[in-house]
């Protein structure tokens, strides 16, 4: 018996950190979080009946798993630990017994705070003398990410504190999306052709890692404070005072948190958001129910994983049961079959649902859901209908089992599973569904960016075979628009200018649209700044893309698998024919006059620096023609090295690289502006008499 347990709870824990990835670490969850929280309370309570078998890496003693990341990792000052759920009244007043137990005051005279619990990511701030000096992940709860750089974009984040601030300060809250900011985003990846994000808070957290600061500045990510870490120079009695400071020192903090003299106004509250949460402007997954004295916290203190003083009252998800008519297999860029559930229609968050995801074959196999049985749909993030599981109790005997497909229900082509992956493809270049979705990412704003070329007329004009290569557009003539369904004189010429228009789209933007799998918007500007035409980037080996910072080798192999293959070459091939630009536009600009000193050198940057970001340093070297790169070899030509730093500065020196610290830096930067500055002035006397 014991060996079957122990079996069954360390297959449960494999699971749950498994999806705790997905979610922490990926931003990819493939499961609601009632679903997890439902896995998490199950071994929860499997580990309390056998104690004996709990491990210290079990996942009830963590937060979440260590990830791999490329922002540098800071220990937190105190851990960040997560708030134990509760999904009902009842929960919340055995909370509040446990209180009055450990406490000895009753619950009638126990108070507590009430707050919206925001549906984003957490965020530890730290302020030194009112100033912002580090922005922090949860991480693993031990140990978080540096993301102050991206985290100094958010215009609700003050990065310098109003009033007397203590000389340090640790503030503790949610960065999140707006429906507004959240709707504009994915608006811009449909129109772009990438992946939607499925919720406000994946996109908040995908957000907030990315490595372009510009990027995370125009998603418009919010924040709001909900509590205190470390601090000097303070003295709070209660939480709900630190909250009212919070905002005397130009700290956001939400305007629905409320204190609450004993239990039935905190269940009174708990009642009244059920409906009120609807018309907020953010996402919010239930209430943070506090104890309000800090000296009741300090002494109720904290488990391994969760403080006791606090508990979170979760929304239950609103869910449905319908029948399972049907699946669908849905065709996207690059082949990609994605199974669609088609349900009884059914009441569900306000809206009738006759679809739903179903995310990969994998999953289904892993829910054992079956065509005619009756399934759980609820609304991830409340937005994206999913099938939470099935009843199998309820079956008849003529339930289908739900197989992968073997071939494209579009073209009848062969598919293929992802390497290591979860997804099928169809690999028929000839699939018209495939080409639609191709169609629609070649003419998207980041792409071509074919103003008018939507998903309607490229389906007319895909299944007319009147367009069957991206090259075939720039043959297209008005009246060939004409015979379009709802096209008339004045759309079908301003789409043939827009079309002829894209001929001369930056070079980035045709890289970009030529769907190199894993190759975004980021990796196209990189790629066409160092190869500056497509032929350079063609003739590129697998070893030279992987020499480019931010080039990794699955891209590059990727790369060279599309130049190499017969549709890729037929691509550039077609379209260099009817006259779109293959190159980049080289503009001459007075601070190309003079060579800089690192003009096409090889730099690398480690430890901490005074006067610049890494973000900083590495956009003015290259500028002035560097090429900045993530690892030392032999080929380095100078390593930069700040405070503290380490491997990449020993092995500078093991292999003989020069290495320059911030005030050699300094010299050669300014050598270099006053070069360029005289070059300048000798260059605007000599155009004076020319002219």
């Amino acid at each position: 018996m014991s060996t079957k347990v122990k079996k069954e709870i360390d297959e449960l824990r494999q699971e749950i950190w498994e999806h705790a990835k997905r979610y922490y670490v990926d931003n990819q969850p493939t499961i609601s979080d009632y679903e997890y929280d439902l896995l998490f309370r199950k071994l929860q309570d499997l580990e309390k009946k056998h104690p004996q078998f709990v491990t210290p890496d079990s996942p009830s003693q963590r937060v979440a798993p260590v990830e791999s990341t490329p922002f540098k990792r800071t220990s937190h000052r105190l851990p960040m630990l997560s708030i134990e759920n509760s999904y009902s009244l009842e929960e919340i007043s055995d909370f509040a017994k446990r209180i009055s137990r450990n406490t000895s005051i009753a619950t009638s005279k126990t108070a507590f705070v009430v707050e919206p619990k925001i549906d984003g990511v957490a965020i530890s701030l730290w302020y030194e003398d009112g100033v912002l000096a580090k922005a922090l992940t949860r991480g693993d709860g031990v140990v978080g990410e540096d993301v102050t750089n991206n985290a100094r974009t958010i215009r609700s984040l003050p990065l310098k504190l109003l009033g007397t601030a203590p000389k340090f300060l640790e503030v503790r809250g949610e960065i999140y999306l707006s429906h507004k900011a959240f709707e504009k985003i994915n608006r811009e990846r449909a129109a772009a052709g990438e992946n939607v994000f499925a919720n406000p808070r994946n996109a908040a957290a995908g957000t907030l890692k990315m490595l372009d600061n510009k990027v995370v500045q125009h998603r418009q990510l919010d924040f709001f404070a909900h509590s205190l870490g470390e601090y000097t120079d303070l003295s709070y009695t209660h939480h709900y005072d630190t909250l009212q400071s919070f905002r005397k020192l130009g700290l956001p903090v939400n305007e629905h948190c409320k204190r609450a003299k004993n239990l039935q106004q905190v269940l009174d509250l708990c009642e009244k958001w059920v409906e009120k949460k609807q018309k907020l402007a953010y996402d919010i997954d239930g209430l943070v129910i506090k104890v309000d004295r800090i000296d009741l916290q300090k002494q109720l203190a904290s488990t391994s994983r969760a403080p006791r003083w606090a508990i979170a009252y979760k929304f239950e998800h609103e869910q449905a049961i319908t029948k399972l008519q049907d699946v669908i297999v849905q065709v996207g860029r690059g082949g990609t079959l994605t199974p669609v559930a088609i349900l009884d229609p059914v009441q569900l968050a306000g809206t009738v649902v006759k679809r739903a995801s179903l995310h990969n074959y994998e999953d289904i196999a892993r829910k054992d859901v079956r065509i005619g049985d009756l399934v759980t749909i609820v609304k991830a993030g409340e937005i994206i209908p999913q099938v939470l599981g099935c009843d199998p109790t309820k079956r008849q005997g003529n339930e289908k089992i739900i197989s992968p497909p073997t071939a494209c229900p579009s073209c009848n082509g062969d598919v293929k599973k992802d390497s290591g992956g979860v997804y099928l493809r169809c690999v028929d270049k000839n699939c018209s569904e495939g080409f639609k979705a191709q169609l629609k990412f070649f003419a998207s704003r980041q792409g071509m960016d074919i103003s008018g070329l939507g998903e309607k007329i490229i389906a007319q004009l895909v299944d007319k075979k009147m367009v069957t290569s991206p090259a075939d557009l720039y043959s297209l003539r008005k009246e060939d628009l004409l015979l379009l369904e709802r096209m008339g004189e004045k759309s079908a010429q301003k789409l043939i200018d827009n079309i002829e228009k894209s001929k001369n789209v930056p070079l980035p933007k045709l890289i970009f649209s030529l769907g190199v799998r894993h190759v975004g918007t980021k990796a196209s500007k990189i790629l066409a700044k160092k190869y500056q035409n497509i032929d350079a980037l063609a003739s590129a080996s697998v070893e030279s893309l992987e020499e480019i910072n931010e080039i990794g080798p699955v891209m590059a192999e990727s790369i060279c698998e599309y130049f190499d293959s017969e549709q890729g070459q037929n691509n550039i091939k077609t379209l260099r024919s009817v006259g779109v630009k293959m190159e980049e536009l080289q503009v001459a600009t007075t601070q190309q006059v003079t060579e800089s000193p690192f003009s096409e050198k090889n730099i690398v940057l480690t430890g901490s620096l005074a006067k610049y970001t890494r973000g900083e340093l590495q956009k003015k070297l290259e500028e002035m023609g560097a090429v900045v790169r993530s690892s030392v070899s032999k080929n380095t030509d100078y390593v930069i090295a700040g405070e503290n730093a380490g491997s990449k500065l020993k092995k500078a020196n093991d292999l003989g690289v020069t290495v320059l610290s911030e005030d050699e830096l300094e010299t050669m930067l300014h050598e270099t502006v006053t070069a360029k500055h005289d070059n300048l002035q000798t260059n605007t006397t000599t155009q004076q008499t020319f002219f």
